[in-house]
Formats: structure tokens, C-alpha cells, sequence
């Protein structure tokens, strides 16, 4: 049975956890998964999982039926490990490890192998990356109660390949009397691999486990192979290679494509460049006058107009999805938001990657309800909403594919294995567009789950900023939710700097600190505030400043200036009609402020509302001479000077007023 001790020890590993049913789907509370389960809770539930990117972690989950590529499991580097009893017997089935700037590990670009396999069907292994994992309880017990380890995620790619391809080979391996040649061409396919990514020791380790798992005695002579292939290599002399071993093993061995493959490159750009034109066209001064370029034109204006591609970014609990998604709603629907105007209708496309159905849905019934109690219809023949959940209806197991990948190294540096993400979801906007005949804003939420790049590497980025951007000057507009910098100091969103550069508007939004915050009814009211880390085209203008917006749990929107909640108390009282001189009375007598504010207090946040032009300080202006007010509005004008009004009672200007002596002179 598990205890309190286990129960800190893994939260220490920064575990979120969560009972799991017999389905092996987390419990939940209102039908939504739930992160903050108590310790009496996590104490009584037969099982234990923990979510993944709550706890910042991915597993590699081995899903052989045959259990074959589990004996290469230890291989991998030392972590959280964890496994289930099948058939009496303890096999380990998940190394768990924590997450690091360049994101989880894939398998030649995609999260498991084969892609668009099954675990019926021959799955071998997984990248889990935004579920949860059971770890503990029923079937499943501990392997490694340690902390999940930090890797180097292109290492840790190199092994599940050869984990995968030793798998293989494993599974077609001849019985003892033709092992001789099979490793001759074994070690001919290796030599091949390059020899940073695949130094010989670790060859010789997984050498060495197939000939442990097929019960073979020669381990020093197999392993010997590897050197003397890669030196007779060197010396330009013939070398057996995967076409042989397949040919001799009878068997297709296609995983060795993910360890090696030679042309696709090559291909890769071919085909990507075969319908381009050979040069690029010439255009003088006065041809590019007769040019009919397409407008560009206000969606939301001033911030998103129907050529620009943008980012929305924020922290934890800031608001992003709800703000996206009312966005888009008020959009498709045309209707104002927030102050801003919607200049044109314009179909939306959301695509939500992270959260159940039936959460998204309660956003929208609540994002509804506000449009509707202000007499507002939304469109929902304008809008295309997309999820996890649809597409594991439709067929897609694993969900969208990644929009973004980390760049390989070496001769696979130039493959782009994001594209076809990117492909599917430009195919997906073209339906949308032949469904309605407009080209559709899209919304991309979010790209932490959508990629699996190193975000602090501005060649991650590149392919799909450059898609993008490609694809506004194609006229489909688009906003990508991400998270923000991780140093709360820090400027921008997650990531390189590179972002920014290429971006029209970037949105940030913050929740708000508690001095800030409006006493609102209800669990789930948004309060954050909004702030424009670029705003191209409205920079200079009132819209960029910094606001505070909210949306009550009945989905009503609202902005204020961004002020604490003791300036708001002063505007209140000074609406009432209190005078300044009231308010510092009030001040004084400790009536003002939690914890009371001073006078002084007030008197500094009263002249910062006039300065944001939230209290009119309404002056009199009085003769020098008599002391009888003078009204700017008055009829007439002094005939010594141009500016000044006589005074009506004594008929003196302040520029008869007489000088101040200084020093005895005048």
C-alpha cells in the first residue's frame, strides 16, 4: 500500500497525480479532469496516474504484444520506471522524464511506432506527452522510485530508434547455425550510421542485449563486427549493408529508414520544389504601379487585420483559450469586443489540441450566454471548431500531428518533419473556405502540444513562423496560443526571440495579482490583464496601453485602466461627488483602502486618475486683483495683451498684475 511518504516523495518529483478508473481514464469531478486531488483521496483510489504536462514530464510507454522491445528497456538512460504484472510475471513498461527546453523525444518525427499503428496492430513503442500514465496500484508496480531524470532528447531519440530497429531484427533473428552471417550484415548496416549520433559503445550495448535475448555465446566476436565494418568503410572496402540483412532476415526491417535515411532529403525537396517557377519575376517602378494588390483590411480593429499572423501568450490561468475563444465568436458573428470594432465578418476556424470536449464546450455555452445577454447572435454556421476528441472519433488515434519539430542534426539537418501538420491543417482551411467562399481566421491553441521543438532555438521556429507568414499573404490570417517566458521577469512568450520578429500583433495576458482584482461572484471569473509585446500598425495609440479585462462566469466581457483596486475606490467616491479634500478627510479617519490608506496616498492615485483623464479637476479661475471668478467662456479680450480676460467687476488682466520684486528690483 502506498503511504503519505510516498505520496510528498512524489509530489517532491513535481508529480501531479490523479486516481484512474478501471478504463484507465483519470477520475474526474463536474466531468472534467481534476488536478488537486487531496492525500486522503490519492490514499483510498485503487490506481495512481500522473498527468504529463501538469507534471512537466513524458514516458516512453512499450506497447510490443510480443514484449521484445521491453528487453531493451534498461538500455535507456536511468529514470522513474515503472511497470505491470502480466501473466505472474513483473515487466516494466515506462521510463518517465522531465521535460527540458527542447521538448519530448519523437520517433523519425512522429510520437510512436509504426505511425498510424495500433498496439493490436503492432505498436512498439510511444511518446506520451499529454495524457496521464499509470504508475501505481492494481497490476502496476515500481521499478525506480527516482526523480524523473533530464536528458538529452536527441540522444534519447537515437535509442528508441535502434530500440525499435533491434526489435526488428530480434523478432526475424535465425536460429543458432546461420547467426554468423546475420551479424556480419548486422554490423554492416551499423557501421553506415554516423558515428557522433552512434558511437560504437553504444552499438556494442545493443549488440550485446540481442545476443543475450537470442541466447548467444559469442557476445566478444558479434560485437568485434562493429569496429572492423566501420574501419573497412574507411578504407573504401565492400561492406554488407541493410539491404542485405533484410534480404537475409527475410524481413522488411523498416525502422532502420528512421537510423538512416539516405535520400529522403533529396526527395523531400524535390518535391516540394517541382511545381515552382525557375525565377523570380521582374518588376520595375512603373509596372509595380498598375498593380492591383489585394487590401488589407480591419477583422478586429485596431489589433488583427486580415493580412497579419499573431500570437496570443500568457501563464498559467491568465485566460489564453477563453480569450481566443471569444474572440473568434464575436469575430465570426461580427460583433465588437472589449472596445475593439469588428470591421468584417470573417469565418473562424479553432483548433483546441489540449482539453477534453466537453470542456471547450462549456467555454463556448459560457462565451454564448454573455453575446446573449447583450442581444447578440453568434454565427455558428461561421464557425469550425476542432479538438483532441474529434479527431479520436474520426479516426485519428493519436490526435493532430506536429506542426513544428525539432531540427535533426547532421545530413538530416534540412528535413522539415512538421510539415505534413502543417499540410493538414492548410487543407482544413481550404474546406472552410470552399464551405463558405471566404478564406478563414484560424486559431492554433496551443503550441506547446502542437509541436515538439526546442523553443529556444530559433531553427525550430523558422518552418512554421515562415508557414505563417506564408500563409497571410495567401489571405488566411491566423493567431497561435503559447505559453509565456518562463522567468515571470522575463519578456515575450516561451521561447527564442525569433518569434516576435515576424509576428504583426502579440498579445500577453497575466492574471491578476490580488491588489488588482474586483470582487466578482463565483469560481470561474477571468480577471487578467492585457499588454501588446508588438503591435504593429497601433503602437502609438491608446489600445496598446495596458488594460485590465474580466469576464464574469456568466460571460460578460469588460476592460478597465490598469489600476489597482484602491484607485478604483477613489473614482468610485469622487463619482459620488466627494471633492478631493473629502477623500483625504475620509483617508485620515481610516475609511479608505485595505489596509487604510494615508493621505498622502490619496492624494498621489487622485492626481493619477486626472492625468489618465479619469477625474476632471474642475478649477475656478479668480481675479488677482478683486478675488471675483473669471469665466474662460466670457465674451471679449484684453486690449494690452491677445490671451488674457479682463475681469468683469474691476476690468483688470493678469498682465497688470505687478511683477514680484527681487532684490529691490521690479
Amino acid at each position: 500500500m502506498r503511504s503519505i511518504d510516498d505520496l510528498n516523495r512524489w509530489k517532491d518529483y513535481g508529480f501531479v497525480m490523479t486516481p484512474v478508473q478501471d478504463n484507465k481514464h483519470p477520475e474526474t469531478k463536474n466531468s472534467e479532469w481534476y488536478y488537486t486531488w487531496s492525500f486522503n483521496e490519492l490514499l483510498a483510489a485503487k490506481r495512481l496516474g500522473m498527468f504529463h504536462e501538469k507534471s512537466s514530464v513524458f514516458t516512453i510507454d512499450f506497447d510490443d504484444d510480443d514484449n521484445v522491445a521491453h528487453r531493451y528497456l534498461h538500455l535507456l538512460p536511468p529514470t522513474f520506471t515503472d511497470g505491470k504484472v502480466v501473466n505472474g510475471q513483473k515487466v516494466m513498461t515506462h521510463k518517465t522524464y522531465k521535460v527540458n527546453g527542447s521538448g519530448a523525444p519523437t520517433i523519425g518525427g512522429s510520437k510512436k511506432y509504426p505511425k498510424n499503428i495500433s498496439k493490436n496492430k503492432g505498436l512498439l513503442l510511444e511518446v506520451l506527452t499529454s495524457t496521464q500514465t499509470i504508475f501505481t496500484g492494481g497490476d502496476r508496480f515500481i521499478a525506480s522510485d527516482v526523480p524523473p531524470a533530464e536528458v538529452d532528447i536527441k540522444s534519447l531519440e537515437n535509442e528508441l530508434k535502434l530500440i525499435c530497429f533491434f526489435t526488428e531484427c530480434e523478432k526475424a533473428w535465425p536460429a543458432e547455425g546461420g547467426r554468423d552471417e546475420a551479424h556480419i550484415r548486422l554490423a554492416g548496416a551499423l557501421a553506415r550510421l554516423p558515428e557522433d549520433e552512434y558511437p560504437e559503445h553504444l552499438l556494442t550495448a545493443y549488440v550485446t542485449q540481442l545476443c543475450i535475448n537470442t541466447n548467444d555465446s559469442e557476445i566478444k566476436n558479434r560485437i568485434k563486427k562493429i569496429s572492423k565494418q566501420r574501419a573497412a568503410l574507411k578504407n573504401e572496402k565492400k561492406v554488407y549493408g541493410i539491404t542485405e540483412l533484410r534480404s537475409h532476415l527475410v524481413s522488411e526491417l523498416e525502422a532502420y529508414n528512421l537510423l538512416y535515411e539516405q535520400e529522403e532529403q533529396e526527395l523531400q525537396e524535390e518535391d516540394f520544389y517541382k511545381d515552382e517557377p525557375k525565377e523570380y519575376p521582374l518588376i520595375d517602378g512603373g509596372m509595380d504601379e498598375l498593380i492591383e494588390y489585394a487590401p488589407v483590411e480591419y477583422l478586429m480593429n485596431p489589433i488583427i487585420n486580415s493580412r497579419s499572423f499573431n500570437q496570443t501568450f500568457g501563464w498559467y490561468e491568465s485566460g489564453k483559450t477563453v480569450f481566443g475563444m471569444s474572440l473568434a465568436m464575436h469575430m465570426c458573428s461580427g460583433h465588437d469586443l472589449l472596445g475593439w470594432t469588428c470591421d468584417k465578418t470573417i469565418p473562424c476556424f479553432y483548433l483546441e489540441s489540449e482539453l477534453p470536449g466537453a470542456t471547450i464546450r462549456k467555454i463556448r455555452d459560457t462565451v454564448k450566454l454573455g453575446m446573449l445577454d447583450r442581444n447578440l447572435t453568434f454565427d455558428h454556421n461561421n464557425y469550425f471548431p476542432l479538438n483532441q476528441d474529434n479527431l479520436i472519433d474520426a479516426g485519428f488515434k493519436y490526435g493532430f500531428s506536429a506542426i513544428a519539430v525539432a531540427k535533426a542534426h547532421g545530413k538530416d539537418a534540412a528535413k522539415d518533419y512538421g510539415r505534413r501538420g502543417r499540410e493538414m491543417i492548410e487543407n482544413h482551411l481550404h474546406k472552410i473556405e470552399k464551405r463558405t467562399g471566404k478564406k478563414p481566421f484560424f486559431f492554433l491553441d496551443n503550441m506547446t502540444k502542437l509541436s515538439t521543438i526546442d523553443e529556444n532555438k530559433a531553427q525550430d521556429w523558422n518552418p512554421f513562423l515562415n508557414w505563417g507568414t506564408d500563409l497571410k499573404h495567401k489571405g488566411f490570417s491566423g493567431m497561435f496560443v503559447h505559453h509565456a517566458n518562463k522567468n515571470k521577469e522575463g519578456k515575450g512568450s516561451s521561447g527564442s526571440s525569433t518569434i516576435g520578429r515576424l509576428l504583426d500583433t502579440s498579445i500577453q495576458l497575466t492574471k491578476l495579482e490580488e491588489d488588482y482584482r474586483f470582487p466578482m461572484k463565483g469560481n470561474k471569473n477571468l480577471q487578467s490583464s492585457i499588454e501588446f509585446d508588438k503591435s504593429r500598425g497601433f503602437g502609438g495609440s491608446e489600445w496598446a496601453k495596458k488594460r485590465i479585462v474580466t469576464m464574469s462566469e456568466q460571460g460578460e466581457w469588460k476592460h478597465y485602466p490598469f489600476l489597482k483596486q484602491n484607485s478604483f475606490e477613489i473614482l468610485k467616491l469622487h463619482e459620488q461627488g466627494l471633492s478631493q479634500q473629502q477623500i483625504r478627510d475620509m483617508a485620515k479617519n481610516k475609511e479608505i483602502g485595505d489596509p487604510p490608506l494615508s493621505s498622502a496616498s490619496v492624494d498621489r492615485l487622485y492626481l493619477e486618475l486626472a492625468r489618465l483623464k479619469l477625474i476632471i479637476k474642475n478649477r475656478q479661475t479668480r481675479c488677482w486683483s478683486c478675488g471675483s471668478p473669471i469665466s474662460t467662456d466670457a465674451d471679449g479680450s484684453c486690449s494690452r495683451c491677445p490671451t488674457g480676460i479682463p475681469c468683469q467687476e474691476c476690468g483688470k488682466c493678469i498682465c497688470q498684475r505687478p511683477k514680484k520684486s527681487n532684490g529691490g528690483n521690479t
